[in-house]
């Protein structure tokens, strides 16, 4: 009795989704009648149940790469086989050059036809889309698998420097001389298919000409075709004694990876040449002893090598991406040297076993369950976007010769490998699912934003056909259009197209994690690329030249100081700039620090380099800082110059003079409260860009934010002495004395002291002295980490708000020293004189808060309208509010009462800026901000009324309803 050896997993196919190793003996009677004959009987076999015409030529390669006895006996293969008649109109069409039938083709090329149909396992074709794990099988996820092709059988001899992919690569240069062997990718070739149960599960539409699956293969779906590539199944499921084979309609080839691909496709030269800049040679051992133990068996066989070179070393192509072999990114040159992350592609696109998360044994396999997608402009859509287009401003900047049509191709070269990494990685997507012709109104591009990607941009081959090619590890749409990145266009582009803006280049393009997906270890937290490519804002951007920054940025931490009453200040700390510049190397930034005289503004002693390692919270505190005060969100339409003041991105303050719209700020001077009140130099507007989110401008020194506090503004202003006072006034041992505690409140944990306070200093209930004492001077006790407006009483305003019932501090001084006179004589406190005392402080909290708004507003051509709260809450505990209005350099303002207050701009102190900090330690050790708040500060000649009595005695009432429709 014959005994046949099959593949177990043919018995139990509906269980396991591929073949196992297990072979076992059947009776060859007792075969059923579903089981054919092996793989090559039934091949060979002119009686075949179901297989349609002759096999004879893919028989012979069988033949030839001696895997007769393999197709014959053992093992467990899936084959995709077409017939004699289809490898006729193969040889016709001329697959390569020379090639025009089967005594033609070289042992490479027979390698390829044969190990790209072929599958090492066993797979009905409703089992391709079938991903396993250990404890489950997954339908609908998997899109390809490992094809039977080796490393090994495409190892290619480039004789350089003539190879044009690689020529201006100077990664390549060195083989200029001795030519070099590669493969293109060392891991193994992929074969795609296309199930019902994959696009079921995916969403890509089958029905109509225009389906997806129509576009992709040029064919209509019937409801039960499978495609491998774009071959279609014509006869499924032949089941062997060691494997299956499914027939298809045309000669299945190996379309390569889409870097190989695009090496093939004449009118996408440019696209393709630009991609292989990021290209770079990596030795592959385990390929070159392989090749070598290769070429000895073929010898030791008695094979003609002749011809055939056994190489010392073979390498492979990389390409330096965010993701690539083991979804890990490939970011290091062939030294080693690892290269600036916005130098990386979006993935590696000779990489052929694609995928995004790395394989395991206990989740489903994702190795076959991914391919990625590229749309790819064609040489004429290309050099129209260079020479005509939205590129034609990066091309001009770069060019190495006249842009042309004809000079594209050598003038790309030029683009630094940043920006040019932006074009092409606009154009890759991670996922062929997420981003075929049905979902491109959802397709998202480098500003997270609509791609505005269109089906009549996908070019036509000459059959009328969409231009769409199916890849081993992805899918290439060709277009006759380029979509551009939004970084071309965005405020923040001319960072790309500048060498003198590599400082604020690296902190716009800082991202919280890796290309990799790992944490970045030199984040600022602050992901400013992305915020810049909201193509919906209107920004007024200034950029620091790297100049600027050579020109220092003043450490407001340093500045802490003690000063007497003469107005003498003895610094806390040692004041010191920052030095900020660009290395060429990870991090690719460097600070050092000088010795700082902030009254003469002189440079002193270098204090040393800052290791960034270390000190990553005070390069963050600081360069946050700085982006944040370089950016300002202008109203929709709204043109920088319409108005003199500007709210920053973090609330800080602005101001720009001197420039005009029609030279769009050319020239203009920009400032904050350090340049405005301490003598540091403005910033001046040299180059201003106008981009399609807003306007950038290139500065010449950094903007830097006010030193002066509120406290400084109020104790150093004469206008302002009565009021500094009175906020000054509230000593802790009154307030306890009139029965206001220090103590926190056992439920609330709010000390009921600080309701009262309007100074402090951050800390002062810290235990521990290095965490007391956070700021330069005084800070404002309402503050916290937002912006404000102080509307201050000048000493006319005060007497009139004295004259309006408004105790003095001299009062309730005398009610406690008569107090404690009598306690000392043995006589019981006055509890009456405390309630009193009590009543009067809290009139005068009544009163400066209301002073105090939320919002900063400024006396400009165009003022920021409505009511904004003040601190002080009325009797519901509702904030009270005052109104503002205004424009043509005037603000005004409504109070309770009704009374209208008016604000010039022309003011001496009028629209003055402050900012107050809360360092991490305290002002002698302090290292960086860990906060802060910022104030506009006015002076106003009539007190703010919150009542309609225009009362600030003891008894004076803050009523919610006098606060509705009070405007004159």
């Amino acid at each position: 009795m014959k005994k046949l050896i099959f593949c177990f997993s043919l018995v139990c196919a509906g269980l396991m989704p591929s073949c196992i190793d297990k072979n076992e003996l059947v009776d060859e009677d007792s075969r059923p009648d579903w089981l054919g004959a092996s793989i090559y009987d039934e091949l060979q076999s002119k009686s075949s149940r179901l297989l349609q015409g002759d096999f004879t030529t893919y028989l012979k390669l069988i033949d030839d790469l001696g895997y007769t006895e393999t197709m014959k006996r053992t093992g467990s293969k899936t084959v995709f086989p077409a017939n004699d008649e289809a490898f006729a109109k193969f040889f016709e069409s001329e697959p390569w050059p020379g090639v025009h039938s089967y005594n033609d083709l070289s042992m490479a090329q027979k390698k390829i036809l044969l190990y790209s149909s072929m599958l090492d396992n066993a797979l009905l074709v409703n089992m391709l889309s079938n991903a396993s794990s250990t404890s489950s099988v997954e339908p609908g996820m998997a899109v390809k698998h490992l094809s039977a092709l080796n490393a090994i059988d495409s190892v290619t001899y480039y004789n350089m420097p003539g190879i044009n992919e690689f020529k201006g690569n100077p990664y390549w240069s060195r083989f200029d001389k001795t030519g070099v062997n590669v493969v293109s990718d060392a891991t193994t070739q992929m074969i795609v298919h296309f199930t019902r149960d994959y696009m079921l599960n995916n969403s890509i539409t089958t029905a109509g000409d225009k389906s997806d699956f129509s576009l992709l293969t040029g064919g209509e779906y019937t409801g039960s075709d499978a495609y491998i590539f774009d071959k279609r199944i014509i006869v499924p499921d032949i089941t062997c004694q060691n494997g299956y084979i499914h027939q298809v309609d045309n000669v299945v080839v190996s379309p390569g990876n889409m870097a190989q691909m695009l090496k093939k496709m004449d009118r996408c030269s440019i696209f393709s040449h630009m991609l292989d800049r990021f290209a770079v040679p990596v030795y592959n051992g385990a390929v070159t002893n392989k090749f070598h133990d290769w070429y000895h068996e073929q010898e030791a066989a008695g094979n003609n090598m002749a011809g055939i070179i056994n190489p010392d070393s073979i390498f492979e192509v990389r390409y330096l991406s965010a993701l690539s072999q083991g979804a890990l990114a490939f970011n290091s040159d062939p030294n080693g040297r690892p290269v600036a992350s916005n130098t990386l592609l979006t993935f590696d696109p000779g990489w052929n076993e694609y995928y995004r998360a790395a394989a395991s044994n206990t989740t489903v396999e994702t190795v076959l369950n991914e391919i990625g997608a590229m749309f790819v402009p064609t040489d004429e859509a290309m050099k129209d976007y260079f020479v005509r287009g939205g590129g034609k401003p990066i091309l001009d900047r770069y060019k190495f010769k006249e842009n042309t049509d004809e000079n594209v191709i050598e003038n790309v070269d030029s683009i630094p490998m940043h920006v040019t990494a932006a074009l092409l990685s606009n154009l890759m997507k991670v996922s062929f699912a997420d981003n075929v012709p049905s979902k491109f109104p959802s397709m998202i591009d480098d500003a997270a934003d609509h791609m505005d990607m269109e089906l009549s941009y996908i070019s036509k081959k000459a059959d009328g056909k969409y231009d769409i090619n199916i890849a081993n590890n992805g899918v290439v749409y060709v277009l006759d259009k380029v979509v551009g990145p939004k970084k071309y266009v965005a405020v923040s582009a001319p960072t790309m197209f500048s060498t003198d803006l590599k400082v604020v280049d690296w902190i716009i393009s800082n991202q919280s994690v890796t290309k990799d997906n790992k944490d970045n270890p030199y984040s600022l937290d602050l992901d400013f690329y992305a915020y810049l490519l909201a193509m919906s804002a209107n920004y007024a951007l200034f950029m620091p030249n790297d100049a600027a920054f050579d020109l220092y940025y003043v450490d407001p931490a340093s500045l802490a100081y003690d000063e007497d009453e003469n107005g003498n200040k003895t610094y806390l700390n040692v004041p010191k700039v920052m030095h900020y510049y660009p290395l060429e190397k990870d991090p690719f930034i460097g600070a050092s620090m000088f010795r700082y005289n902030p009254e003469t503004h002189e440079i002193g002693d270098s204090i040393g380099a800052l290791d960034l390692t270390k000190n990553m919270a005070v390069v963050k505190a600081q360069l946050s800082d700085i982006i944040n005060y370089h950016t300002v969100v202008l109203n929709s339409g709204e043109r920088l110059g319409s108005n003199t003041f500007y709210k920053t991105k973090h609330g800080g303050e602005i101001m720009v003079s001197g420039g005009s719209m029609d030279n769009d700020q050319l020239g203009a001077k920009v400032m904050s409260g350090s340049q405005i009140d301490n003598g540091v130099a403005p910033a001046v507007v040299k180059t201003p860009y106008d981009m399609e989110n807003g306007h950038t401008y290139i500065v010449d020194h950094l903007i830097q934010g006010p030193r002066n506090s509120v406290y400084s503004f109020l104790r150093h202003t004469p206008e302002f002495k009565e009021f500094y006072e009175l906020c000054n006034g509230f000593v802790p041992e009154i307030l306890e004395w009139a029965g206001i505690s220090s103590n926190p409140d056992p439920e609330t944990q709010i000390r009921p002291i600080d309701r009262f306070k309007v100074f402090y200093r951050p800390g002062e209930y810290e235990d521990t002295e290095s965490k007391k004492d956070r700021c330069i001077d005084n800070n404002i006790k309402m503050f916290n980490s937002y912006n404000y407006t102080v509307y201050v009483p000048n000493n006319e305003a005060m007497a009139e708000a004295y004259g309006k019932g408004l105790p003095t501090w001299d009062e309730i001084n005398r009610l406690y020293e008569i107090d404690e006179e009598n306690t000392g004589q043995g006589m019981p406190s006055d509890e009456k004189a405390k309630e009193k005392a009590y009543n009067m402080i809290d009139a005068i909290r009544r009163f400066i808060r209301y002073h105090f708004q939320n919002n900063s507003v400024y006396a400009d051509n165009t003022v920021e309208r409505g009511n904004f709260s003040t601190f002080l809450t009325d009797s519901k505990d509702r904030n009270m509010t005052i109104n503002v209005d205004g424009g043509n350099g005037k603000l005004l303002v409504t109070d309770a009462s009704g009374m209208t207050h008016t604000i010039n701009a022309g003011g001496s102190n009028v629209n003055k800026m402050a900012r107050e900090f809360d360092f991490d330690k305290n002002a002698s050790e302090a290292t960086y901000m860990k906060s802060s708040s910022f104030a506009a500060v006015h002076e106003i000649s009539q007190p703010l009324y919150y009542n309609v009595e225009k009362s600030f005695g003891v008894n004076a009432t803050a009523n919610a309803k006098q606060n509705k429709g009070f405007r004159k």
